[in-house]
Order: C-alpha cells, then sequence, then structure tokens
C-alpha cells in the first residue's frame, strides 16, 4: 500500500512540477448570431490573461465512451506573481510562481519544497487550457464564426464559434469549439469542444474576481522546507 501511494504520490508531484514551469443556466443571447464565417488558421479576435484576477477553473472531458473526468482548481495571478491550487492524490496542493523562486507546498502538511533546487533547467509547460491553447488553435482548416453577445452567469460576453479540420495520417477529423470571451476580462470564461469521435470537454472559470490577496504568493512563516525527495517520502507514509 505503501508503494502504491508513493508512486501516485510521485507521478502527481511530477506532473504539477511540470505544470509549474509552464456554468450556469442562465446564459442569454442578447445579439442575433452573426453569418460572418472566417478561414484563418488564427483567429479573427485578439485576448490575453488580465493582469489581476482570481478564479475557480473546472475541466470536464467525457471520452466517446462515456467516462468523465472533472479537474476543478484555483487560480490566481497579480503581474508577474501566480498561484496554482488543486488536489492530487486526495492532498491539497499548492503551487506558487515568483520571478525569483517557484516553491510547492502542502498545507495540510504545513511542509514546502524550492522547486529550483529539483527542476531541470529547461523545463517548460504550456497550459492545455490557458487563453492562447484555446484560442489559437493547432494547424489545419479552422473557420470561425461569431456568434454574437451572450450574457454567461451575470457576465457580458463574446461566443464564437471554432471548427477545426486536421488531416493526420491521411485520416481526416474535426471538432467544434464554442467559446465565450468574457468582455471585461479580456479572456475565454467558457468553453465547449465537441470532437468527431464523440468524445467532448468544458472548461469554465467560476468565482471571478480581480481583488487578489498578495499574502496569496507568500510561503507562510510557519511552513517547514524541506527537499523534494523528503516531501515524496514524507508523503507516501501519510
Amino acid at each position: 500500500m505503501i508503494v502504491r501511494r508513493k508512486a501516485l504520490v510521485c507521478s502527481s508531484l511530477a506532473l504539477l512540477i511540470i505544470a509549474s514551469c509552464r456554468a450556469q443556466n442562465d446564459s442569454q443571447v442578447t445579439n442575433k448570431a452573426s453569418s460572418d464565417t472566417v478561414v484563418s488558421t488564427t483567429p479573427p479576435f485578439k485576448t490575453k490573461e488580465p493582469e489581476r484576477y482570481r478564479a475557480t477553473r473546472t475541466m470536464t472531458t467525457v471520452t466517446a465512451d462515456g467516462k468523465t473526468n472533472v479537474i476543478r482548481h484555483t487560480i490566481a495571478k497579480d503581474g508577474e506573481l501566480r498561484r496554482f491550487e488543486a488536489e492530487f492524490v486526495d492532498l491539497m496542493t499548492v503551487y506558487i510562481n515568483l520571478p525569483e523562486a517557484k516553491f510547492l507546498l502542502f498545507p495540510d502538511q504545513k511542509v514546502y519544497s524550492d522547486l529550483a533546487e529539483g527542476l531541470p533547467p529547461d523545463s517548460s509547460y504550456e497550459d492545455e487550457s490557458s487563453p492562447e491553447r484555446l484560442l489559437h488553435t493547432d494547424s489545419g482548416n479552422s473557420s470561425y464564426q461569431k456568434l454574437g453577445t451572450e450574457l454567461l452567469a451575470g457576465r457580458n460576453t463574446e461566443k464564437y464559434r471554432v471548427v477545426v479540420n486536421e488531416v493526420n495520417a491521411g485520416n481526416v477529423s474535426s471538432s467544434e469549439t464554442l467559446i465565450w470571451i468574457d468582455e471585461a476580462l479580456g479572456m475565454p470564461i467558457r468553453s465547449e469542444t465537441k470532437s468527431s469521435d464523440g468524445s467532448r470537454s468544458t472548461m469554465e472559470l467560476s468565482n471571478i474576481t480581480t481583488e487578489v490577496d498578495k499574502n496569496l504568493f507568500q510561503v507562510p512563516n510557519d511552513y517547514k522546507k524541506i527537499s523534494i525527495a523528503e516531501m515524496i517520502n514524507y508523503l507516501a507514509k501519510h
């Protein structure tokens, strides 16, 4: 049992370390859908992540055979300061990314590690559901259609339909994504993707606020510093 738990902890830590370097039903359509469709390799609109915000991000995937997986985490950003909080292997995990340091925290155990002491220097990762990934599709024939403005969970958004046709090894696959871009934030707060194989996925931001506490990006004074190896061994025994 300890060996199995240690393996799970190691896998989860590895995923988090890589990542560290890397709806509501009250919607109301307020504008008519546009018939204009643009075929392009890049979207006909611009967006960027807000300078300061905090939100809960929920990602739900449903496989072609009906299996559902839900991942929920909290993200916070204040300029160059970032915080990522989620549960891995039934353990609350916090990652703090600062210009001068990167820390991995386990609040329940009140321990933390300095990731600079355990990461390869060229580690990098781009979040799969970041604004860039959501709005810039892979190479292929992509069409973008503006569907109008829509009130989503009390927030004003612009809604788009994106259809991507990809050719891989002689096979043609397609996917359709609906994206809601928050007018105030300038970034997607919801996306729904359906693939030709029957799988589908959604991403949604909730509990959105532009008020961010600076203390979120600090390691508490009562936390004990341990190495990555010590953290893995410690957690495997608990």
